[in-house]
């Protein structure tokens, strides 16, 4: 069994065939019906995805993406088999486990598209270069995903600002990848630092190919959090290292091995770390034991920041992080299932709850902000005639350059649901609430990675809307009912409570 890639050249060996692409994706089999119009012959997909599977619509022509071992039962004599996938190895691989013994003597082709295409050209070209002392930074989803802020935040921003704190940048010089390279004008005074776009990966001007693909090439290590399948094609002598969002309680929504999409990872327990190496295909050597470069921002609050926010003196705070559930943005796959009410929360669902919640606020005091996942649409949420009560946006944040938890240090207590935030905060050993009125609902939908998920909660438990007005009047009293049991998951969930995460990142990577 042999790969060969599709060129204009050996395109008629596919001329009178069926074709069954590997691996559902829409830019790819976008740009290979463009290139060789080649829709009418494209019969189906096959795909590991399980949430791939099924019948879409693609340039009016219905597609059925079925499982890999529909390969057993194909006529090769009438098809051919087209990669149509960024890991085109990895599908490779996947097929002739499926396929090698019954059909040994096939070609399985593949489609390069543009980027594919640039990239293997600057590979060859630096294939026998040395590395240089180059670390790459990226943070946020996939490029087609992208929200403003996310590409400059996270794990990744914490790990690079504590390297300049430490003056990493004498020895190596730090570039990121983000949308729009002049946003960050500010940096253009330290040595050795950079900002690159990630669209130049396919820039019509060369000079922006070349310095996007020599970073990329001949960088020593690569940090991202999320997406990494810019870094698929890296050397065996390039280290790449996923920081990811959190430990949290939700599950992946789907099982792809990245055992071999990057080298590394990082966990904030033992616990966390068994967790992560089943539900993202590692081993357990790939797994760091370090804690999360952003926790360190929580021992750290900044007092400018709640001056920038324009965020009232009270006499506490509580910060609500509502998980992310829908949004009106081209994002289908990081959809769950929206909430439905007249406020766009859960449970403060009605004008009048939240007229009711934020009188209890003012007697006390009290500032209910509710910081809003960067997917929500902010139009989705009202409480706009509620004094105590602030919405606070993602642009906004953006805007002032505040990371969350950041900000988070100066909460007096943290309402959440199922997010990793408040696996974050429990390090500050303050008091916490879960709003749980939909948690079956979740399990279904999305799942946890515990079972009996509320046992691993360390809050209180709120399924009513009197279980938020206790709660903020607990605060109130400096009541914290929950500690107990915070303090015994704490010490399952969390192997360090300082903040000293990044240093022991760059340790564990023997980078100094």
């Amino acid at each position: 069994m042999t790969l060969t890639k599709l060129t204009e050249k050996n395109i008629v060996c596919l001329s009178g065939k069926k074709i069954c692409c590997v691996e559902k994706s829409v830019s790819y089999l976008r740009e290979f019906c463009e290139k060789y119009n080649v829709l009418e012959q494209i019969s189906c997909i096959v795909d590991t995805n399980q949430r791939n599977l099924g019948e879409f619509i693609f340039l009016g022509k219905p597609i059925k993406v079925l499982s890999m071992s529909f390969l057993l039962k194909m006529d090769f004599k009438q098809t051919a088999i087209v990669i149509t996938s960024d890991y085109l190895r990895e599908a490779y691989e996947k097929i002739s486990s499926v396929l090698e013994a019954n059909v040994p003597d096939m070609t399985i082709y593949y489609f390069a598209n543009q980027e594919t295409e640039y990239e293997d050209y600057y590979r060859e070209k630096y294939a026998d270069a040395p590395l240089e002392n180059m670390i790459v930074f990226r943070s946020g989803p996939h490029a087609a995903s992208y929200v403003k802020g996310m590409d400059f935040a996270d794990n990744a921003r914490a790990l690079f600002e504590y390297a300049l704190q430490k003056r990493l940048n004498d020895i190596y010089e730090l570039v990121w990848l983000v949308k729009y390279p002049e946003e960050y004008e500010r940096y253009e005074a330290v040595k050795n630092v950079r900002f690159l776009s990630f669209d130049w990966s396919v820039s019509e001007k060369q000079s922006e190919r070349d310095a996007y693909y020599r970073v990329l090439c001949l960088a020593k290590y690569l940090f991202f959090t999320d997406a990494y399948g810019f870094a698929r094609n890296c050397r065996k002598d390039q280290v790449r290292v996923q920081l990811w969002h959190g430990c949290g309680f939700k599950t992946r929504v789907n099982f792809v091995r990245c055992e071999k999409r990057y080298e590394y990872t990082t966990v904030i327990s033992d616990l966390y770390a068994d967790i992560h190496a089943d539900i993202y295909g590692l081993r357990k050597d790939q797994v760091l034991v370090t804690g999360y470069a952003k926790q360190d921002w929580l021992f750290h609050p900044k007092e400018a920041d709640i001056e920038k926010l324009h965020i009232p003196k009270g006499n506490k705070y509580i910060f609500w992080l509502p998980t992310f559930r829908s949004t009106e943005r081209k994002l289908e796959q990081l959809n769950e299932y929206e909430i439905k009410s007249e406020t766009g929360l859960p449970i403060v669902n009605t004008y009048e709850k939240t007229e009711y919640l934020n009188e209890i606020l003012k007697k006390e005091n009290i500032f209910l902000l509710i910081k809003l996942h960067p997917f929500q649409e902010r139009e989705a949420v009202h409480c706009e005639n509620c004094t105590n009560m602030i919405l606070l946006e993602n642009d906004e944040l953006t805007e002032h350059d505040i990371p969350i938890n950041r900000l988070l240090g100066w909460a007096d207590a943290l309402i959440s649901d199922y997010s990793s935030a408040a696996v974050d905060y429990m390090l500050l050993d303050r008091p916490q609430a879960f709003m749980l009125e939909d948690v079956e609902e979740y399990e279904k939908s999305r799942g946890f990675v515990f079972e009996n998920i509320r046992e691993w909660l360390p809050g209180k438990e709120i399924f009513t809307f009197q279980n938020i007005c206790e709660f903020v009047k607990e605060i109130a009293a400096g009541q914290d009912l929950t500690a107990d049991k915070r303090r015994m998951l704490k010490r399952k969930m969390h192997c360090f409570d300082d903040d000293h995460n990044c240093q022991r990142i760059l340790e564990a990577l023997q980078i100094s």
